[in-house]
């Protein structure tokens, strides 16, 4: 019995259906249509139900061009530093250089595995960064308050990289945060993303701009990425059934953190829970390199499907090497020799979770 990494589980055929006669009826199939304003607004009532405060937002194609508006309309100089994580997906990098801007790579707390304001440069190292791009990896939030904070403090932009973090994820005053509605993700358009702000005027203009930039009047040039009525379809009836995945989700991950707790922390360790609330893979980190091959070369055995997740760092990605300015990262260095992804997937068994557990707890027999 092979066991994958992921499984994405997005509505059936039968759960699209009625969505998909609407769009038929209405005959509008992209440009902000009665779907697509539908589903942007149930999120953004979600996500009031969460802060307690109004949030304006919009929805795009995918999270990386979300990215790519959101640091397009911050005006930065041409070629101007970005500091983001050294454990990141690529695509927090490659955004900011298709920008035309610089990425900084700047280390993480070796706890959480977050770029958090305390990793943050101080005095002169901190003069050349004009914004900073924290994530939230592998759906744990970011303080954003904390951000906030520290955004108002030094006068630095903040844009919270939140591809993972639905539902766990808030919002602050000055801080835009970008989402992911990809197939792999907890909630799901099949592609897609979703920019969130308190500024109504930062939204509006973000929501010109993936419009080709028609109704601004700044000279940031636009796109065309809205999202069409078709995928709307596919969030509107993904959140028919969230509440379910959502604890279906929580459910597998405390049943791993029951099974594999015993081992800590002579075996692994967890990443610490900043506010986790619908995790869409699971990663581990081993106590040392020779655990992590040796965990690696038995799941391989066994048909079980693991994962460096987020490696090599950016600064050692080949298509960054040019562009990415590097800086001690030491807690993300260690991390790079440790991390591992396990699979999860929504409707994982029980059968197959038993599996990995035993196979994970051999690695010290």
């Amino acid at each position: 019995m092979s066991i994958p990494l992921l499984r994405p589980l997005l509505p059936d055929a039968n759960a699209l259906l009625p969505y998909l006669q609407r769009i038929d009826n209405n005959r509008f199939y992209t440009n902000f249509g009665p779907l697509h304003q539908e589903f942007l607004q149930r999120l953004l009532t979600l996500q009031l139900r969460k802060d307690g405060s109004t949030v304006h937002g919009l929805l795009t194609t995918s999270a990386t061009l979300g990215l790519e508006l959101a640091i397009a309309a911050l005006d930065l100089p041409a070629g101007s530093h970005v500091g983001v994580p050294a454990l990141t997906f690529v695509a927090t990098a490659t955004a900011i250089a298709r920008c035309g801007h610089v990425p900084v790579v700047l280390d993480v707390d070796l706890s959480s595995w977050l770029l958090k304001p305390e990793q943050m440069p101080q005095g002169a190292d901190l003069q050349n960064i004009k914004a900073v791009i924290p994530v939230s990896t592998f759906g744990m939030p970011q303080d954003a308050l904390a951000w906030s904070s520290w955004s108002k403090t030094h006068r630095i932009p903040v844009i919270i990289d939140a591809a993972s973090a639905w539902g766990a994820q808030s919002t602050a005053e000055g801080i835009t945060a970008v989402f992911s509605l990809h197939a792999t993700k907890a909630l799901s358009s099949g592609e897609g993303g979703l920019i969130l702000t308190r500024d109504p005027a930062l939204a509006n203009r973000l929501r010109n701009m993936t419009n080709f930039g028609i109704g601004q009047n700044s000279p940031t040039l636009g796109s065309n990425a809205k999202m069409s009525e078709y995928h709307a379809a596919i969030g509107l009836a993904h959140l028919d059934i969230w509440p379910q995945q959502v604890e279906a989700r929580n459910k597998l991950l405390s049943q791993y953190h029951q099974a594999l707790t015993p081992a800590i922390p002579q075996l692994l360790v967890f990443q610490q829970d900043t506010g986790l609330y619908s995790p869409s893979l699971f990663c581990v980190s081993l106590a040392s390199e020779v655990l992590r091959e040796k965990l690696e070369e038995k799941c391989a055995a066994a048909g079980i499907q693991t994962r460096r997740w987020y490696l090599p760092l950016l600064q050692d990605q080949p298509m960054l090497k040019s562009v990415a300015k590097p800086r001690p990262t030491p807690n993300a260095d260690s991390l790079a020799k440790t991390l591992i992804g396990l699979p999860f997937f929504v409707d994982m068994d029980e059968q197959q979770l038993a599996k990995v557990v035993q196979v994970v707890l051999s690695v010290t027999s």
